[in-house]
């Protein structure tokens, strides 16, 4: 995470506690919901990647040997 998207998820956090203090009920309740979701996107994201990599991900290439030689040329 890049230091300019933690300090915008604390000042959300800030925020979300700010509407509590103030009993913005349901400003606060939206606010929550929306940072969970941001959270659970970004980690949706993540594992997508993982997928991703673990089924499409090309194959490192092997050496191959020729079975037919038997080393006598």
């Amino acid at each position: 995470m890049s230091e300019q998207t933690e300090v915008n998820q604390f000042q959300s956090e800030v925020d979300i506690v700010s509407k509590i203090n103030n009993n913005d009920r349901a400003s606060a309740i939206d606010a929550i919901q929306d940072l969970l979701f941001a959270k659970a996107s970004d980690a949706m994201a993540q594992y997508k990647q993982v997928v991703a990599n673990t089924f499409f991900d090309e194959p490192t290439e092997t050496e191959t040997t020729d079975e037919t030689d038997n080393g006598n040329d």
